[in-house]
């Protein structure tokens, strides 16, 4: 077999954006195959999806306990192009579930007869006096190249790649600054290291354009109706082969990313066209629907919410459970947690289990924190303070709190 495919990987929530993207690149794309794993359950969905398997992911249900959902669905990416790759693709291209197609791929594809590896970073221009709504100290945590888009070639190199990057996203796939992890994508600051000759880094900036990059970047559509990308620095101009819609919410259509309201459509007004044109897509796919469904890894078999302070425990305990599921309510994990109390009670698949009026609380209980330090100050000393202040700053992680997870005896 020599033929090219590409896959998308989401839990539930995000498939109406999946689904959108299928669609969008099955249409310019019509002779090349396309895949959705599914890293959640696929009880009640449609089967034409890829579900977990022990078979191609061996302890995936470790992985999903010890991850929060971008972690796990970010860790199971180099499992998913081994698949492909077994399955004689030849030619794999990653797309994230919030992407969207409008041009043909088969330039990209085109790179890797000659490369083994496609990246693009965050942003390509060089400026004294930066301009982009993301901070450059973020980019600097969270690495140089975007994984929302990669493509990678089944040679020799391709397969080196993804079995390193398999065996470090296998237990290195968490966001930490304390050790450095951005997940799947802060691995692949090594690449152009390892295979200086074999790693494309393209500044074709009509791939993946993005909220981190739209300072450099204009939307114009020609007199053909098509969409094509401005380098606003060099006016070169290049045809847009897909965007990437990171941190959209077809809920709230004016702001380009939640995360960041003040750079909104007001300023990027060119790319109205296209956001409206994708709001359509993905409401067509039933957002409303999927967009409002709980992930399955949120909670034990019995519906006891599991909560961060348990996947990083289990992160710090794991070589004791390695035979163990920890999410069954007999596994020898949730027994632990029982007997030291380190439950919460609360039945629920939700990421947040706070009610509105213990969110309204916050404010205050952060006032009642802060004047608790003031006064411990003023009872200790500056000098003595400083130590406690870093005494927490180390304490504060959530694997130090392994103290509370006493073994039985």
């Amino acid at each position: 077999m020599n033929k090219n495919v590409a896959f998308t990987i989401c839990a539930k929530n995000y498939l109406a954006q999946a689904f959108t993207l299928r669609e969008s690149f099955e249409k310019h794309n019509p002779n090349c195959d396309f895949f959705i794993f599914l890293s959640d359950d696929i009880e009640g969905l449609e089967n034409d999806i890829v579900t977990l398997d022990d078979t191609w992911i061996p302890n995936w249900k470790q992985m999903a306990f010890k991850y929060n959902v971008i972690e796990f669905s970010t860790s199971i990416k180099p499992f998913c192009f081994k698949k492909l790759f077994g399955n004689g693709y030849s030619k794999v291209m990653y797309l994230d579930p919030d992407i969207y197609v409008t041009n043909p791929l088969d330039e990209i594809f085109n790179y890797l007869d000659e490369k083994s590896i496609v990246l693009t970073p965050h942003y390509c221009n060089i400026q004294t006096e930066y301009t982009g709504s993301i901070t450059e100290e973020e980019i600097l945590f969270v690495g140089i190249y975007n994984l929302g888009f990669v493509a990678i070639r089944n040679n020799v190199n391709g397969n080196k790649i993804i079995s390193w990057w398999m065996n470090r996203l296998a237990n290195k796939c968490y966001a930490d600054k304390f050790d450095a992890l951005h997940v799947d994508q802060k691995w692949m600051d090594f690449i152009p290291a390892f295979f200086p000759n074999e790693t494309l880094i393209t500044h074709h900036m009509g791939i993946n354009p993005a909220i981190w990059n739209l300072h450099e970047r204009e939307l114009i559509i020609d007199e053909k109706g098509a969409y094509t990308i401005s380098n606003i620095e060099s006016n070169k101009i290049f045809p847009l082969l897909f965007f990437h819609f990171s941190g959209f919410d077809p809920f709230k259509p004016k702001l380009i990313n939640r995360r960041h309201p003040k750079y909104n459509t007001d300023i990027y007004h060119s790319y109205i066209p296209l956001f409206d044109e994708y709001i359509a897509g993905v409401y067509k796919n039933e957002y409303n629907e999927y967009s409002k469904m709980s992930y399955s890894f949120n909670s034990f078999e019995d519906g006891e919410n599991i909560l961060p302070l348990h996947r990083r425990l289990f992160r710090v305990n794991e070589q004791e459970y390695l035979n163990d599921n920890p999410f069954s309510t007999d596994g020898k994990f949730i027994k632990a947690l029982k007997a030291q109390k380190l439950l919460s009670g609360i039945k629920s698949k939700g990421f947040s289990t706070f009610t509105n009026v213990q969110k309204s609380r916050k404010g205050l209980f952060e006032k009642l924190i802060i004047s608790g330090l003031k006064v411990t100050k003023f009872i200790v000393g500056i000098q003595y303070y400083s130590s406690f202040i870093t005494f927490l700053n180390d304490y504060s992680r959530l694997e130090k709190q392994v103290f509370l997870f006493r073994k039985n005896d």
